[in-house]
């Protein structure tokens, strides 16, 4: 008994030991600011759960920074500005401010700069807000310190949100929900922010984390803001939360992050500010791929390949599971290697995988239609260790190894999968009408054609009017409730020449930007557009002379990643370590676009080298261009 008392009493002092030395560091890191922390401790001295509460803060500010300059005021308030315009500036700001970079000023490391009195209030606040309602008794100390105790989240300046935020939203919170359910407390928040808050997206530029105070006043920014703000709200009411993340996507051309906070049974659930309604069942379309949890605090021994901070949270999402690669060699010695997935920047790694008993085996990985690349590092880039394999919905692998014994023909007519954004966005003008008349007054106008149900598997659409009278003025009516969003229009004569238009009226443009002016549905660009600020307005054009019109093009607004006639292209195969081979560069002349001798059961990827940046992988199947993600579409009328 002896024995054992000494044991623990010597593995307790081997852990005060430790914690002292983690301190101490801190402290030595502060110079000249070290008596403002060392007040901090002495303030706890008679409160010994505060007191552990602030040497768990100063010992995980250590490395925390945050960075003030011009070049940051300058980005803050041009997006202020796009908060005003719908997210859209001016070309010459974009330029000159988006080639800026934050990360090349100095950091400022907080345990210099900060006082007591700051530190002091924001650790009495956090005890606060963890005793503002009921369900607080339902969290740790430990649950308390990792996601209510940090002042931070990222790389933002100091500020008070703490104070602010709950002037704000605490007597929001206390009129609409009085119960103990936490899951309905947040989505009583999220409905009243929908009507509230009116997020403005806006990913131009490069910037450190914004602040709480700066998003109160201001809803702008990229899903990384929408996050810090209910991060800000939910450690103001006590609740614990956390950011969750994929690196990048499976099939969409970007990473993402969300919300997650922790309910009383020790679940996360997730939510996200744009996304109306909170649910213990969270319906989220996005492929994912590996999900991470961003905790402010790192977990210890328990970082993923992406550090400290980030623990795979795939499991949360997806049932654990056990995926083998098949066709992969083992090298040598080697214990383990990464999993990516593709990116116009080359594979970007996800997750890793590990040799079991001679296989290849990644734990717990989203399955089910997604394609995924083994990887080695060569130089400062990431290659191919091996085949890019498919998954099937029961976490099966199967390898896509070129059969070029065997070949067949394909037809392309994209080259990027659409997305649910871009479906509802082209959907939304279904019922767009185009009339005829003498009269600019439209008296008595002629129906041209049946109204615009736009085909998802083409980019425009053809009217053909029935009426064989020459007119001198053209209408285009939104669809009821609508506003008016065209990305060309081209009107044809009898004889197939086009006819100058000039416009007679039309809404203003979205926010009075320029980029969303009337020119830009005649200027001859898939990406342009013209987008009116009000809902059911007509635009009225005037053709140069009345003519009998053979038809006319009409162009939604799309994402401009159909086969284009005119542009160059180029199709590859993967074919392992070997990497990428080439099919051949040939100029689209019509839609789709043909290709001979392709290999079967190969992943494919078709480069357009005359414009865009939006492409992704993909595969022929019983004669049908395959990505891994595919949303219900309506082939129109």
């Amino acid at each position: 008994m002896i024995v054992f008392v000494l044991i623990l009493m010597c593995g307790l002092s081997s852990c005060i030991s430790i914690v002292d030395k983690q301190l101490e560091a801190t402290l030595a890191l502060a110079g000249t600011n070290r008596a403002e922390l060392e007040k901090v401790l002495h303030h706890y001295k008679d409160n010994p759960q505060k007191q552990e509460a602030a040497r768990f803060l100063l010992i995980h500010m250590k490395d925390r920074h945050h960075y003030r300059s011009a070049g940051i005021d300058s980005i803050r308030h041009y997006l202020t500005v796009a908060t005003k315009q719908e997210s859209c500036l001016p070309f010459d700001v974009e330029q000159k401010w988006g080639a800026y970079h934050y990360k090349q000023e100095k950091p400022i490391y907080d345990v210099q700069v900060l006082t007591a009195d700051y530190l002091i209030e924001n650790i009495d606040l956090a005890f606060e807000a963890w005793q503002y309602r009921d369900w607080g008794k339902h969290y740790s100390f430990d649950d308390f310190c990792h996601y209510l105790l940090p002042y931070w989240i990222g790389d933002e300046a100091p500020d008070n949100w703490r104070r602010t935020f709950a002037a704000r939203y605490r007597p929001v919170l206390d009129s609409l929900y009085q119960g103990t359910d936490v899951v309905a407390a947040v989505d009583s928040l999220q409905h009243y922010l929908q009507r509230t808050y009116p997020f403005c997206y806006n990913n131009d530029f490069q910037y450190p984390h914004l602040g709480g105070e700066f998003l109160l006043q201001h809803a702008v920014g990229a899903c990384r803001e929408e996050t810090d703000f209910m991060i800000y709200l939910l450690r103001t009411m006590g609740i614990p939360v956390a950011s969750d993340r994929y690196i990048y996507s499976p099939d969409a051309f970007l990473g993402h992050s969300w919300s997650v906070f922790k309910d009383t049974t020790g679940s996360f659930i997730p939510t996200e500010l744009l996304r109306t309604g909170v649910s213990r069942e969270w319906n989220n379309r996005r492929r994912k791929g590996k999900v991470y949890r961003e905790q402010t605090i790192p977990q210890r021994n328990r970082g993923s390949l992406f550090g400290s901070k980030l623990t795979d949270v795939t499991t949360d999402y997806y049932p654990s599971n056990r995926v083998v690669i098949p066709s992969l060699q083992q090298k040598g010695k080697e214990k383990e290697g990464l999993v990516g997935v593709f990116s116009m920047n080359g594979w970007v790694p996800v997750g890793k995988y590990a040799w079991q008993n001679s296989q290849a085996v990644i734990e717990n990985i989203e399955v089910g239609g997604l394609i995924y690349q083994p990887l080695r590092m060569n130089g400062n880039r990431w290659i191919p260790s091996g085949y890019p394999f498919l998954t099937d919905e029961e976490g099966r692998a199967t390898s896509l190894i070129p059969d070029t014994i065997h070949t067949e023909t394909v037809t392309l007519t994209r080259k990027h999968p659409l997305t649910q954004y871009w479906v509802d966005i082209m959907h939304d003008m279904d019922g767009v009408c185009i009339y005829g008349s003498n009269d600019k007054n439209f008296r008595n106008p002629t129906l041209l054609g049946e109204p615009v149900c736009d085909s998802l598997y083409r980019r425009k659409k053809y009217i053909a009017p029935q009426s064989k009278e020459a007119f001198r003025y053209l209408k285009i009516s939104p669809p009821k409730g609508k506003r008016l969003n065209i990305s060309e229009l081209v009107v044809y004569g009898s004889e197939e020449e086009t006819v100058d238009c000039k416009v007679v009226s039309a809404s203003p443009a979205l926010g009075g930007v320029a980029d969303y002016s009337i020119d830009k549905a005649f200027d001859g660009e898939n990406l342009s557009r013209y987008e009116s600020a009000e809902a059911d307005t007509d635009c009225i054009i005037e053709l140069e002379h009345p003519a009998r019109i053979s038809r006319i093009l009409y162009v939604s607004r799309n994402d401009d990643n159909y086969v284009i006639p005119g542009d160059t292209y180029e199709l590859f195969y993967q074919d392992g370590e070997k990497g990428w081979k080439s099919l051949g560069i040939q100029e689209a002349t019509q839609e789709p676009l043909i290709y001979k001798d392709v290999p079967r059961g190969v992943l494919l990827w078709l480069h357009n080298h005359t414009k865009g940046v939006e492409e992704q992988v993909f595969r022929w199947v019983d004669g049908e261009q395959v990505f891994c993600y595919k949303v219900p579409v309506n082939d129109g009328i």
